[in-house]
């Protein structure tokens, strides 16, 4: 009696973490939308300062796609991917320039990040005879630019 009863109890439990399970993922795309800044402090050239609201959906696999909008500036398309409370984030900014961004998401709700953060590189696509930077590495070698951060807060 006392072994059947240990069954089911077991039996229930493995069943109340398999729904726990199921709920944590989403068979449906959710849109997202909040403020969001990436500055960089460190590095080559002219700083960069992003300030504005970030809006994105996230697919049923994780993938993110969006835009940013805010400081004047044309809106920037941002892709990346969820996982989880990984975040990362990629932005072509224009004129060769590239944003990358890896981060953590604090907390989420409903599957969007309502919290998160994490450092970034502007890195800029190599150009044939560019600048002194060519010295130091092969043409075909992305030069690191800048680092900062990125911090986005849902709505």
């Amino acid at each position: 009696m006392r072994g059947k009863l240990a069954r089911i109890v077991l039996m229930m439990l493995v069943f109340g973490l398999a729904a726990c399970g199921g709920a944590a993922t989403s068979d449906v795309s959710v849109s997202c939308s909040g403020s969001f800044k990436a500055s960089t402090g460190l590095g080559i050239g002219e700083g960069l300062e992003l300030l504005g609201s970030l809006t994105f959906q996230v697919d049923t696999s994780g993938a993110l796609s969006g835009n940013f909008a805010g400081g004047g500036r044309p809106a920037i398309q941002v892709v990346g991917h969820v996982s989880g409370r990984s975040v990362n984030l990629a932005a072509d900014l224009g004129g060769g320039q590239y944003l990358f961004g890896s981060g953590t998401a604090q907390s989420t709700a409903n599957g969007c990040p309502t919290i998160a953060g994490g450092p970034l590189a502007v890195e800029s696509a190599p150009v044939a005879g560019a600048g002194p930077a060519k010295l130091l590495a092969p043409s075909s070698q992305v030069i690191i630019e800048r680092t900062g951060t990125w911090f986005y807060r849902a709505k």
